[in-house]
């Protein structure tokens, strides 16, 4: 493979902050709401959520001091040193080790502020480096070796005066904590700590010797706090209550995983009054706004690998001065095009096309129209529903001929009519095939093991991601990498029949990572293998009368499920497997307002189900307690059941269905 291949594909493989490193400068774009964020002049308390890929460890990294002061970056503004962020990420195995073990509660809480003193101790005079080394001379190094910092000896008389020193000392008392950590019975207890009152005075010594940085306000971005025990989450709500400049709080977190409002003291925390809060996800939730984000991501990727005549100018995507340019009709325009031109989609018209001219797709959509005709009795030339010069037609008729209210020969005249351009109920307001089509395509594609054309496409692949960067990165990889091992170009158009395989990739991929979510994650694998069959089930139903449902409620849910189960949903709202979303339609006026739970878009390829939210599923609270911790017997008697009911006969069921459901129940 060619070399500059190779640096395309290693470009987009990085779709994690983690494997950026911390100086963000060269590889961050300011998202189209960054004017919308106050977290660099915050005052107090803000709160950041956003599940898995939504980039919120990217954009906390850019805020931090090592972003913001980069050698990369060829000018700082003076005001950039009047807030100065510190990152610090929430390390999971080590908060959860300090806790219990023979160890009194309160020793573990003075042992955390003591590890979040030496966290941001480091980070404080690390940044103090950084604002010394970049290329704006905003802190002379020679006030930087004069930085005394005597006063410090009150909390522990070792601490050495010298900033340099004092940071090398921090951090060996935190490799000791940490080795006290692992082993509390046999290392010796070191001295703890006093946490923000430490920081404060190291802060303030600073503040006191440093010209330039007597105003400043330290943020400190604490990414993952789910991850830290219920007493470390208090201590750091404790901080948020009372915090104030020179240092500021800033907690990030996953949805729903912000719960714990208890503080050490007596009150707790109060939304507006205590924090105010910022869900990078909502940001964007218009499809237009993540798509050209999404676009201008991928084209700066490709920027650094070296690929040239891209429409956009990577410095302008990390200027704030050109946000307002960004949004402009032109450059949307353009953006999207070449994105579009990369990852070309098909039409409706072309999908419909596509059956009739593969000869396997074709004889299975004369077979399910013969079938439908015998099945009803009807005499029928089954050619009147399967006409070349009304692809889509076709495509839906054999659904349309499984409802007993329609008649054959009323559905062949409305063939007629549409063939004659005609009003009719075709693409009239009915809508049958606006309403149809999607699901019976797929249907035709499930049992040739294909990868469906549906799923290709750029915009496809931004509806597919739901907001979520790192997926949408995959399905860019996957694709690329496929289109280049077949002797494509950097930067050609991808083949519609690569990108839909890349999608199937990607899926399969991403869902085995559900394993690894928490501690619940083999349950939500599990939960996910059985969903997905059941809505594989339901495209499958040879009416279509309700198509398209990827989306479930659930009645009577309040009554009957546990505390538990209601835990298991708040951890897969959490990790994004699933969105929830309030119920915006009902079917009965009467039912009360509940909430609708949707399959996160990215599992659709895998199990070859539509990634459009159309159709909602009600579902029993007896049958998805089935699917949560029912038995293997228990959930293929569900599935069997509603096949009965959706009258999906056995030999029109996919033989892959219930291959999902051995593989949760292998695991």
């Amino acid at each position: 493979m060619p070399e500059a291949a190779v640096v395309i594909q290693n470009v987009l493989t990085k779709n994690r902050a983690e494997e950026l490193g911390y100086d963000m400068w060269e590889h961050f774009v300011l998202p189209p709401f960054y004017d919308l964020l106050d977290l660099q002049t915050a005052r107090k308390p803000r709160l950041v959520i956003g599940g898995r890929g939504c980039g919120k460890t990217m954009l906390l990294r850019y805020l931090s001091h090592q972003t913001i002061f980069s050698p990369s970056r060829p000018s700082v503004p003076r005001e950039a040193s009047l807030n100065i962020g510190l990152y610090w990420k929430a390390d999971t195995q080590f908060a959860n080790a300090m806790y219990k073990r023979g160890v009194p509660e309160d020793t573990w809480r003075a042992a955390f502020m003591h590890m979040a003193a030496l966290i941001i101790g480091i980070e404080v005079l690390s940044s103090l480096k950084s604002i010394a080394t970049c290329r704006t001379p905003l802190l002379d190094h020679s006030e930087l070796v004069k930085l005394n910092f005597r006063r410090l000896r009150a909390f522990d008389q070792g601490l050495p005066v010298a900033p340099e020193e004092l940071a090398a000392c921090l951090e060996e008392k935190l490799w000791g904590l940490e080795s006290w950590v692992n082993d509390v019975r046999k290392v010796q207890e070191p001295q703890f700590l006093p946490g923000p009152k430490f920081i404060l005075r190291l802060i303030e010594t600073v503040r006191s010797q440093v010209a330039t940085l007597k105003e400043t306000v330290y943020l400190v971005y604490l990414d993952e706090y789910e991850n830290l025990c219920g007493y470390q989450q208090e201590i750091i709500n404790t901080w948020l209550k009372h915090t104030e400049p020179p240092l500021i709080f800033i907690p990030a977190t996953k949805r729903r995983a912000f719960e714990n409002r208890q503080t050490t003291g007596p009150e707790s925390l109060s939304d507006i009054h205590d924090f105010r809060q910022h869900d990078l996800e909502k940001y964007l939730i218009d499809d237009k706004d993540f798509s050209v984000f999404a676009a201008e991501i991928l084209f700066h990727r490709l920027a650094l690998g070296g690929v040239q005549g891209l429409p956009v100018n990577p410095a302008d995507l990390r200027d704030p001065s050109k946000l307002e340019e960004r949004k402009s009709s032109a450059y949307r325009k353009r953006v999207l095009a070449s994105a579009e031109r990369m990852f070309p989609g098909v039409s409706q018209h072309d999908l419909a096309l596509g059956i009739f001219g593969d000869e396997a797709l074709a004889k299975t959509l004369s077979n399910r129209i013969q079938s439908v005709l015998k099945r009803r009795g009807s005499r029928m030339p089954w050619r009147r529903f399967f006409r070349p010069s009304l692809p889509e037609a076709s495509i839906i008729s054999p659904a349309l001929l499984c409802r007993r209210r329609v008649d054959p020969e009323k559905l062949a005249a409305e063939m007629d009519k549409a063939e004659r351009g005609e009003q009719n109920q075709f693409t009239g307001s009915t809508g049958w095939i606006h309403n149809n089509f999607i699901g019976c395509l797929l249907q035709l594609y499930e049992p040739h093991f294909r990868a469906c054309p549906v799923y290709s496409g750029f915009r496809a692949f931004c509806q597919l991601a739901q907001g979520n960067i790192r997926h949408f990165l995959e399905l860019c990889h996957k694709a690329t990498d496929i289109g280049l091992a077949k002797g494509g170009t950097v930067g050609a158009a991808v083949p519609v029949a690569d990108q839909a395989e890349a999608a199937r990739q990607a899926s399969a991929a991403l869902l085995g990572e559900i394993r690894s979510f928490g501690r619940r994650g083999n349950q939500l694998y599990t939960f996910v293998l059985r969903l997905g069959s059941l809505f594989a089930l339901a495209h499958q139903r040879p009416s279509q009368s309700e198509p398209e449902q990827n989306h479930f409620s659930i009645k009577g849910a309040s009554i009957q499920l546990t505390q538990d189960d209601l835990d298991f949903f708040r951890e897969a709202v959490k990790w994004s497997v699933l969105f929830e979303q309030r119920v915006t339609k009902k079917k009965q006026a009467y039912l009360p307002e509940t909430v609708e739970y949707v399959l996160n878009p990215i599992y659709a390829p895998y199990f070859h189900i539509s990634y459009r939210k159309r159709r909602r599923l009600e579902l029993e609270a007896d049958d998805v307690i089935c699917l949560m911790r029912g038995s293997y017997d228990a959930v293929s008697a569900l599935l069997k059941r509603f096949s009965r009911e959706w009258e999906v006969e056995p030999a029109e069921m996919a033989p892959t269905l219930f291959s999902h459901l051995e593989q949760g129940n292998e695991r």
